[in-house]
Protein backbone atom coordinates (compact mmCIF):
# COMPACT_ATOMS: atom_id res chain seq x y z
CA UNK A 1 0.00 0.00 0.00
CA UNK A 2 1.45 3.61 -0.66
CA UNK A 3 1.67 6.29 1.04
CA UNK A 4 2.25 10.07 1.11
CA UNK A 5 4.35 10.54 3.81
CA UNK A 6 3.88 14.26 5.39
CA UNK A 7 6.20 15.96 7.82
CA UNK A 8 9.94 16.32 7.35
CA UNK A 9 13.35 14.21 8.09
CA UNK A 10 16.61 15.05 8.72
CA UNK A 11 19.66 13.71 6.14
CA UNK A 12 20.93 11.62 9.68
CA UNK A 13 17.71 10.27 10.59
CA UNK A 14 16.85 8.88 7.40
CA UNK A 15 16.23 5.18 8.84
CA UNK A 16 13.55 6.42 10.82
CA UNK A 17 11.65 7.64 7.49
CA UNK A 18 12.15 4.57 5.42
CA UNK A 19 11.18 2.17 8.47
CA UNK A 20 7.48 4.50 8.88
CA UNK A 21 7.27 4.24 5.29
CA UNK A 22 7.97 0.32 4.97
CA UNK A 23 5.01 -0.17 7.42
CA UNK A 24 2.60 1.64 5.19
CA UNK A 25 3.62 -0.32 2.14
CA UNK A 26 3.30 -3.75 4.00
CA UNK A 27 -0.11 -2.95 5.33
CA UNK A 28 1.11 -3.00 8.92
CA UNK A 29 -0.51 0.87 9.30
CA UNK A 30 -3.93 3.20 8.66
CA UNK A 31 -2.30 6.03 10.33
CA UNK A 32 0.24 7.18 12.41
CA UNK A 33 2.79 9.48 13.31
CA UNK A 34 6.63 9.55 14.20
CA UNK A 35 8.55 12.33 15.93
CA UNK A 36 12.45 12.13 17.07
CA UNK A 37 13.62 14.98 18.93
CA UNK A 38 17.84 15.56 19.69
CA UNK A 39 19.11 17.92 22.52
CA UNK A 40 14.95 18.99 22.58
CA UNK A 41 15.04 20.34 18.94
CA UNK A 42 13.10 18.48 16.36
CA UNK A 43 14.72 16.39 13.77
CA UNK A 44 12.13 14.14 12.70
CA UNK A 45 8.28 14.83 12.29
CA UNK A 46 6.40 12.43 10.04
CA UNK A 47 2.46 11.51 9.76
CA UNK A 48 0.86 9.69 7.67
CA UNK A 49 -2.67 7.78 6.45
CA UNK A 50 -6.28 8.42 7.75
CA UNK A 51 -7.93 8.95 11.05
CA UNK A 52 -10.91 6.62 10.36
CA UNK A 53 -11.09 2.82 9.30
CA UNK A 54 -13.43 3.97 6.17
CA UNK A 55 -9.70 5.69 4.61
CA UNK A 56 -11.93 9.23 4.14
CA UNK A 57 -10.50 11.54 6.57
CA UNK A 58 -6.39 12.19 6.31
CA UNK A 59 -4.27 11.92 9.59
CA UNK A 60 -3.42 15.56 10.20
CA UNK A 61 -0.46 17.54 11.67
CA UNK A 62 -2.53 18.10 14.97
CA UNK A 63 -4.48 14.31 14.75
CA UNK A 64 -4.31 12.39 18.29
CA UNK A 65 -5.05 9.19 19.48
CA UNK A 66 -5.68 7.35 22.56
CA UNK A 67 -2.69 5.90 23.70
CA UNK A 68 -2.80 3.24 26.09
CA UNK A 69 -0.68 2.64 28.69
CA UNK A 70 2.10 4.84 26.83
CA UNK A 71 0.22 7.02 28.74
CA UNK A 72 2.17 5.75 31.83
CA UNK A 73 5.06 8.38 30.55
CA UNK A 74 3.45 11.59 31.30
CA UNK A 75 1.96 10.12 34.75
CA UNK A 76 5.45 9.12 35.51
CA UNK A 77 7.31 12.30 34.68
CA UNK A 78 4.70 14.31 37.17
CA UNK A 79 5.13 11.98 39.59
CA UNK A 80 8.56 12.53 39.27
CA UNK A 81 8.33 16.31 40.00
CA UNK A 82 6.87 15.97 43.10
CA UNK A 83 9.98 13.38 43.83
CA UNK A 84 12.28 15.99 42.64
CA UNK A 85 9.84 18.81 44.79
CA UNK A 86 10.69 16.86 48.23
CA UNK A 87 6.60 15.87 48.88
CA UNK A 88 7.14 12.30 48.22
CA UNK A 89 10.09 10.24 49.31
CA UNK A 90 10.57 6.97 47.07
CA UNK A 91 11.36 5.16 50.39
CA UNK A 92 8.58 5.87 52.25
CA UNK A 93 5.48 3.56 52.10
CA UNK A 94 2.68 4.54 50.06
CA UNK A 95 0.16 4.12 53.54
CA UNK A 96 2.40 7.21 54.95
CA UNK A 97 0.61 9.35 52.02
CA UNK A 98 -2.29 7.35 52.13
CA UNK A 99 -3.35 5.72 55.04
CA UNK A 100 -6.11 3.38 53.68
CA UNK A 101 -3.37 1.45 51.47
CA UNK A 102 -2.04 -0.12 54.67
CA UNK A 103 -5.42 -2.57 54.42
CA UNK A 104 -4.52 -6.01 53.57
CA UNK A 105 -0.75 -6.63 54.15
CA UNK A 106 0.38 -3.57 52.03
CA UNK A 107 1.70 -1.83 55.28
CA UNK A 108 4.97 -2.07 54.06
CA UNK A 109 4.94 -1.51 50.28
CA UNK A 110 7.26 1.49 49.64
CA UNK A 111 6.64 4.31 46.69
CA UNK A 112 9.29 2.55 44.87
CA UNK A 113 7.79 -0.56 44.94
CA UNK A 114 4.71 1.03 43.84
CA UNK A 115 6.70 3.15 40.94
CA UNK A 116 8.40 -0.51 39.42
CA UNK A 117 4.89 -2.43 39.41
CA UNK A 118 5.31 -4.40 42.58
CA UNK A 119 2.53 -2.62 44.86
CA UNK A 120 0.62 -5.99 44.99
CA UNK A 121 -1.83 -4.57 43.68
CA UNK A 122 -2.42 -5.07 39.91
CA UNK A 123 -5.96 -5.67 39.47
CA UNK A 124 -9.38 -5.09 41.06
CA UNK A 125 -10.56 -7.97 43.05
CA UNK A 126 -13.31 -8.50 42.92
CA UNK A 127 -13.69 -7.08 39.15
CA UNK A 128 -14.80 -3.34 38.31
CA UNK A 129 -17.85 -2.68 36.08
CA UNK A 130 -16.21 -0.48 33.17
CA UNK A 131 -17.90 2.62 34.37
CA UNK A 132 -16.76 2.00 38.30
CA UNK A 133 -13.61 3.38 36.59
CA UNK A 134 -14.73 6.64 35.85
CA UNK A 135 -15.47 7.40 40.15
CA UNK A 136 -11.77 8.08 41.41
CA UNK A 137 -12.96 7.72 44.95
CA UNK A 138 -14.17 4.51 44.32
CA UNK A 139 -11.42 2.97 42.64
CA UNK A 140 -8.91 4.12 44.60
CA UNK A 141 -11.31 2.91 47.74
CA UNK A 142 -11.19 -0.50 46.06
CA UNK A 143 -7.93 -0.33 45.57
CA UNK A 144 -6.73 0.48 48.86
CA UNK A 145 -9.26 -2.28 50.86
CA UNK A 146 -7.35 -5.01 48.80
CA UNK A 147 -5.64 -7.44 50.15
CA UNK A 148 -1.89 -7.64 48.92
CA UNK A 149 -2.37 -10.38 45.82
CA UNK A 150 1.49 -11.69 46.75
CA UNK A 151 1.03 -11.92 51.00
CA UNK A 152 2.95 -9.36 50.73
CA UNK A 153 5.92 -10.38 48.82
CA UNK A 154 7.90 -7.57 46.61
CA UNK A 155 7.28 -9.12 43.13
CA UNK A 156 7.08 -7.48 39.95
CA UNK A 157 3.92 -7.87 38.10
CA UNK A 158 2.54 -5.27 35.89
CA UNK A 159 -0.18 -2.96 37.04
CA UNK A 160 -1.82 -2.27 33.71
CA UNK A 161 -4.78 -0.49 35.03
CA UNK A 162 -4.39 0.19 38.92
CA UNK A 163 -0.56 1.90 38.33
CA UNK A 164 -1.79 5.02 37.46
CA UNK A 165 -5.03 5.52 40.90
CA UNK A 166 -1.95 4.54 43.04
CA UNK A 167 0.68 7.36 41.99
CA UNK A 168 -2.27 9.49 41.46
CA UNK A 169 -4.07 8.84 44.60
CA UNK A 170 -0.29 9.36 46.51
CA UNK A 171 0.08 12.56 44.07
CA UNK A 172 -3.09 13.80 45.06
CA UNK A 173 -2.88 13.37 48.76
CA UNK A 174 0.07 15.49 49.08
CA UNK A 175 -0.60 17.70 46.19
CA UNK A 176 -4.34 18.28 45.90
CA UNK A 177 -4.50 17.47 42.28
CA UNK A 178 -5.96 14.79 40.33
CA UNK A 179 -3.32 13.78 37.31
CA UNK A 180 -4.82 15.10 34.60
CA UNK A 181 -4.70 18.56 36.15
CA UNK A 182 -1.39 18.32 37.44
CA UNK A 183 0.14 17.43 34.37
CA UNK A 184 -1.41 20.23 32.51
CA UNK A 185 -0.24 22.99 34.37
CA UNK A 186 2.90 21.72 35.51
CA UNK A 187 3.76 20.45 32.06
CA UNK A 188 1.96 20.18 28.81
CA UNK A 189 0.80 23.70 29.31
CA UNK A 190 4.73 25.42 30.41
CA UNK A 191 6.27 22.81 27.75
CA UNK A 192 3.77 22.99 24.38
CA UNK A 193 3.05 19.26 24.84
CA UNK A 194 0.27 18.38 22.77
CA UNK A 195 -1.06 15.35 25.07
CA UNK A 196 -4.03 15.05 27.79
CA UNK A 197 -4.22 12.99 30.36
CA UNK A 198 -8.12 13.21 30.22
CA UNK A 199 -10.25 15.37 27.77
CA UNK A 200 -11.98 18.47 28.88
CA UNK A 201 -14.23 19.36 26.34
CA UNK A 202 -15.89 16.62 23.67
CA UNK A 203 -14.89 19.41 20.64
CA UNK A 204 -11.14 17.57 21.30
CA UNK A 205 -12.93 14.39 20.10
CA UNK A 206 -12.88 15.90 16.81
CA UNK A 207 -9.38 15.36 15.88
CA UNK A 208 -9.24 11.91 17.58
CA UNK A 209 -8.52 9.14 15.08
CA UNK A 210 -10.15 5.90 15.90
CA UNK A 211 -8.66 3.29 17.36
CA UNK A 212 -9.45 -1.03 15.81
CA UNK A 213 -7.87 -4.14 14.89
CA UNK A 214 -6.61 -4.24 10.92
CA UNK A 215 -5.72 -7.59 11.76
CA UNK A 216 -8.65 -9.66 13.40
CA UNK A 217 -7.61 -9.64 17.23
CA UNK A 218 -8.95 -13.22 19.03
CA UNK A 219 -8.31 -12.58 22.53
CA UNK A 220 -5.75 -15.23 24.26
CA UNK A 221 -6.37 -18.22 25.63
CA UNK A 222 -4.66 -20.41 28.31
CA UNK A 223 -1.40 -19.06 29.63
CA UNK A 224 -0.57 -17.35 33.19
CA UNK A 225 -3.98 -17.85 34.85
CA UNK A 226 -2.83 -14.39 36.80
CA UNK A 227 -2.89 -12.65 34.04
CA UNK A 228 -6.32 -13.80 32.67
CA UNK A 229 -7.68 -12.74 36.42
CA UNK A 230 -6.11 -9.45 36.11
CA UNK A 231 -7.16 -8.64 32.61
CA UNK A 232 -10.83 -9.89 33.37
CA UNK A 233 -10.65 -7.29 36.75
CA UNK A 234 -11.88 -4.51 34.83
CA UNK A 235 -15.42 -4.93 32.85
CA UNK A 236 -15.63 -4.52 28.93
CA UNK A 237 -17.06 -0.96 27.72
CA UNK A 238 -16.88 1.33 24.85
CA UNK A 239 -13.89 3.25 25.16
CA UNK A 240 -15.08 6.01 22.62
CA UNK A 241 -18.16 7.19 25.43
CA UNK A 242 -17.69 10.33 26.79
CA UNK A 243 -17.76 9.52 30.00
CA UNK A 244 -14.38 7.83 29.23
CA UNK A 245 -12.45 10.11 27.29
CA UNK A 246 -12.98 12.53 30.29
CA UNK A 247 -12.45 10.33 32.84
CA UNK A 248 -9.03 10.32 35.13
CA UNK A 249 -7.78 6.97 34.44
CA UNK A 250 -4.37 7.80 34.26
CA UNK A 251 -2.45 4.14 33.26
CA UNK A 252 -4.48 4.29 29.85
CA UNK A 253 -6.74 7.09 29.32
CA UNK A 254 -4.34 9.71 27.58
CA UNK A 255 -4.28 11.21 24.25
CA UNK A 256 -1.34 12.34 21.99
CA UNK A 257 0.62 11.46 19.23
CA UNK A 258 4.51 11.00 18.41
CA UNK A 259 5.29 14.44 18.32
CA UNK A 260 3.53 15.19 21.62
CA UNK A 261 5.29 12.08 23.06
CA UNK A 262 9.09 12.75 21.75
CA UNK A 263 8.81 16.43 23.30
CA UNK A 264 7.60 14.96 26.58
CA UNK A 265 10.38 12.87 26.88
CA UNK A 266 12.64 15.91 25.59
CA UNK A 267 12.73 16.60 29.62
CA UNK A 268 14.05 13.46 30.24
CA UNK A 269 16.28 13.22 27.48
CA UNK A 270 18.32 16.44 28.10
CA UNK A 271 18.53 15.76 31.81
CA UNK A 272 15.25 17.36 33.21
CA UNK A 273 15.36 20.87 31.34
CA UNK A 274 13.68 21.78 28.28
CA UNK A 275 13.99 25.39 26.34
CA UNK A 276 15.99 26.72 29.10
CA UNK A 277 12.51 25.69 31.90
CA UNK A 278 13.94 23.05 34.33
CA UNK A 279 11.43 20.40 35.54
CA UNK A 280 13.05 18.17 36.93
CA UNK A 281 16.86 18.15 38.40
CA UNK A 282 19.17 15.52 36.50
CA UNK A 283 19.54 13.81 39.83
CA UNK A 284 16.11 12.86 39.45
CA UNK A 285 16.15 11.91 36.33
CA UNK A 286 19.51 9.94 36.21
CA UNK A 287 17.71 7.89 39.05
CA UNK A 288 14.32 7.50 36.83
CA UNK A 289 16.89 5.43 34.61
CA UNK A 290 18.63 3.34 36.83
CA UNK A 291 18.31 -0.48 37.13
CA UNK A 292 16.13 -0.93 40.46
CA UNK A 293 15.05 -4.55 39.49
CA UNK A 294 15.18 -7.24 37.51
CA UNK A 295 12.62 -10.23 37.43
CA UNK A 296 10.18 -12.27 35.73
CA UNK A 297 6.99 -10.25 34.82
CA UNK A 298 3.89 -12.25 34.01
CA UNK A 299 2.69 -10.05 31.27
CA UNK A 300 6.53 -8.45 29.74
CA UNK A 301 8.86 -11.61 30.37
CA UNK A 302 12.15 -10.62 32.08
CA UNK A 303 12.46 -7.11 32.18
CA UNK A 304 14.85 -4.73 33.79
CA UNK A 305 12.84 -1.44 35.19
CA UNK A 306 14.04 2.19 36.21
CA UNK A 307 11.38 4.44 38.11
CA UNK A 308 8.67 3.00 35.61
CA UNK A 309 10.48 3.10 32.39
CA UNK A 310 11.59 -0.15 30.55
CA UNK A 311 15.48 -0.48 30.15
CA UNK A 312 17.52 -2.46 27.94
CA UNK A 313 18.06 -6.07 29.11
CA UNK A 314 18.52 -9.49 27.42
CA UNK A 315 14.50 -10.36 27.54
CA UNK A 316 13.44 -6.78 26.97
CA UNK A 317 15.64 -5.45 24.14
CA UNK A 318 15.91 -1.39 23.70
CA UNK A 319 17.13 -0.01 20.53
CA UNK A 320 20.60 1.01 22.54
CA UNK A 321 22.09 0.00 26.13
CA UNK A 322 21.54 3.60 27.62
CA UNK A 323 17.21 4.08 26.37
CA UNK A 324 14.36 4.37 28.45
CA UNK A 325 11.17 3.47 26.64
CA UNK A 326 7.81 2.24 27.63
CA UNK A 327 4.86 1.26 25.34
CA UNK A 328 0.94 1.08 25.27
CA UNK A 329 -1.44 -1.47 24.05
CA UNK A 330 -1.33 -2.30 20.08
CA UNK A 331 2.05 -0.48 19.40
CA UNK A 332 2.41 2.93 20.79
CA UNK A 333 5.33 3.88 22.58
CA UNK A 334 7.60 6.99 23.67
CA UNK A 335 11.34 6.51 24.34
CA UNK A 336 14.30 8.38 25.70
CA UNK A 337 17.84 8.61 25.69
CA UNK A 338 19.53 10.68 28.08
CA UNK A 339 22.98 9.67 26.68
CA UNK A 340 22.70 11.06 23.60
CA UNK A 341 19.79 13.55 23.62
CA UNK A 342 17.39 11.77 21.99
CA UNK A 343 13.78 11.42 22.15
CA UNK A 344 11.01 10.04 20.27
CA UNK A 345 7.40 9.07 20.40
CA UNK A 346 4.80 7.01 18.25
CA UNK A 347 1.47 6.73 17.74
CA UNK A 348 -1.48 5.16 15.30
CA UNK A 349 -4.45 3.82 15.18
CA UNK A 350 -4.10 0.33 13.89
CA UNK A 351 -3.64 -1.93 17.10
CA UNK A 352 -1.19 -5.05 16.18
CA UNK A 353 -2.23 -7.68 19.29
CA UNK A 354 -1.49 -11.16 18.47
CA UNK A 355 -1.82 -14.19 21.27
CA UNK A 356 1.58 -15.27 22.77
CA UNK A 357 3.29 -12.42 20.74
CA UNK A 358 5.18 -9.57 22.43
CA UNK A 359 4.48 -5.87 20.59
CA UNK A 360 7.97 -5.88 20.91
CA UNK A 361 8.52 -9.08 18.54
CA UNK A 362 6.03 -7.42 16.14
CA UNK A 363 7.69 -6.74 12.75
CA UNK A 364 6.48 -3.24 13.11
CA UNK A 365 8.10 -2.22 16.02
CA UNK A 366 11.25 -4.19 15.07
CA UNK A 367 11.34 -2.46 11.90
CA UNK A 368 11.11 1.00 14.00
CA UNK A 369 13.58 -0.14 17.15
CA UNK A 370 15.83 -1.30 14.54
CA UNK A 371 15.60 2.12 12.42
CA UNK A 372 15.99 3.38 15.94
CA UNK A 373 19.26 1.70 17.56
CA UNK A 374 20.99 2.75 14.10
CA UNK A 375 20.24 6.63 14.29
CA UNK A 376 21.19 6.66 17.68
CA UNK A 377 24.14 4.77 17.22
CA UNK A 378 25.87 6.84 14.35
CA UNK A 379 25.50 9.86 16.14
Amino acid sequence: MSVEIQGFCGAPFQPLRDAFAANFVDGLEVGASLALMRHGEPVVDLWAGHANWKRTRAWEKDTQVLLFSSNKVPLIFSFLILVDRGQVDLDATVASYWPEFAAGGKERVTVREAMTHRAGVPGFSPPLAFDALHDWDGATANIAAQTHWFGGESRVCYHPVTYGFILGEIGRRVDGRLPSQFFREEIAEKAGVDLALALRSESECERLAGVGYLTPFAPPTGGDPLVGRIMMSEGPGDWTAWERRRADIPSSNGYGNGRAIARLCAIGACGGELDGTRYLSKATVDEAVRPQVYAEDPFLGWIRLGLGFGLDSDGFRAPTPTCAHWGGYGGSFALMDPATGISCGYAMNNLIVIPGQMTREQPRQQRLWGALGEVISGL
